[in-house]
C-alpha cells in the first residue's frame, strides 16, 4: 500500500505596507480620470433622457392646445335692420363663429356713455318719448346661456310697423352709437371679452364682475309704452 506524503500548505504572501500605499496612491491619482470617464460615458444617456422628457412636455402642451383650439368659440356682436327674407326688423345680436360652444357671460350696453339696464332704458335713451306709441319688441337672454357654433342669439328685435315708424327710424340711426361689450367662455373655462363689432376678442382669466349689466328684462319681453 502506498502512502500519500503530507503536503504542506503554501505560506501566505504578505504584501508590504509600502506596496499597498503605492496602489492606493495610484488609485487616488487616477480617480478623477475614472470619474470623468464614467460621466462622459453616461452623458449621452442623460442627454437622451432630458430630450425625451422635453419632447413629452412639448407633445402634452401641443395636445392641450389642440383640444382647447378644437373647442374654441369666437363670438362677435352685430346689428341688422332686416331679416333674411328682407322684412324690416332691427336686431342686436351675438353670433358664435367659432368651432366650440360659447357660454355667454355678462354684457354691458351704453349709449352716450350712459349704461343701459334693459331695452326699455335703451329705447328711452336713443329714441325719444315713447308715450302714445305702439312699441312691440322681442328679447332673448344675453347672459348665462350657451350658443352653439354658427348660432346667433338675438338680444333684441324691433320689427317695423306703422305704429312705431318714428322710433324704428330713430333706432335704425342711433344703434350705431351703442357701445356694447360682452364676455363669454369656452367649456374649458377660457374666457374672452369683445367690444363692439371690430377687433379680436381679448383673453381674460375670468369675466369681470364690475360691469353695469344689461339684461333682457323678461317681464317686458313683449312691451308696450303706457
Amino acid at each position: 500500500m502506498s502512502e500519500n506524503p503530507d503536503r504542506e500548505a503554501a505560506p501566505e504572501t504578505i504584501v508590504p505596507a509600502s506596496a499597498a500605499a503605492a496602489v492606493g496612491s495610484r488609485f487616488l491619482r487616477y480617480l478623477p480620470i475614472i470619474t470623468i470617464a464614467h460621466f462622459i460615458i453616461g452623458l449621452p444617456a442623460l442627454i437622451a433622457s432630458l430630450a425625451l422628457a422635453y419632447f413629452a412636455f412639448v407633445q402634452a402642451d401641443a395636445t392641450q392646445k389642440m383640444q382647447t383650439g378644437g373647442a374654441m368659440p369666437f363670438v362677435t356682436f352685430g346689428t341688422s335692420n332686416a331679416t333674411k327674407d328682407g322684412k324690416p326688423d332691427i336686431s342686436l345680436s351675438l353670433t358664435n363663429n367659432g368651432v366650440g360652444p360659447a357660454i355667454l357671460g355678462p354684457i354691458e350696453m351704453r349709449y352716450d356713455g350712459k349704461p343701459l339696464a334693459n331695452p326699455t332704458e335703451l329705447f328711452a335713451a336713443c329714441c325719444g318719448d315713447q308715450r302714445g306709441t305702439s312699441l312691440s319688441y322681442s328679447t332673448s337672454p344675453s347672459t348665462g346661456v350657451a350658443i352653439r357654433p354658427g348660432e346667433t342669439q338675438n338680444l333684441i328685435n324691433l320689427p317695423r310697423t306703422p305704429g312705431n315708424e318714428a322710433i324704428w327710424q330713430a333706432f335704425n340711426k342711433e344703434r350705431w352709437k351703442l357701445q356694447v361689450r360682452s364676455c363669454y367662455c369656452s367649456i374649458f373655462n377660457d374666457c374672452w371679452i369683445i367690444e363692439g363689432m371690430q377687433g379680436l376678442p381679448k383673453p381674460v382669466k375670468q369675466c369681470p364682475a364690475d360691469w353695469s349689466l344689461y339684461s333682457e328684462d323678461a317681464r317686458n319681453r313683449i312691451a308696450g309704452a303706457p
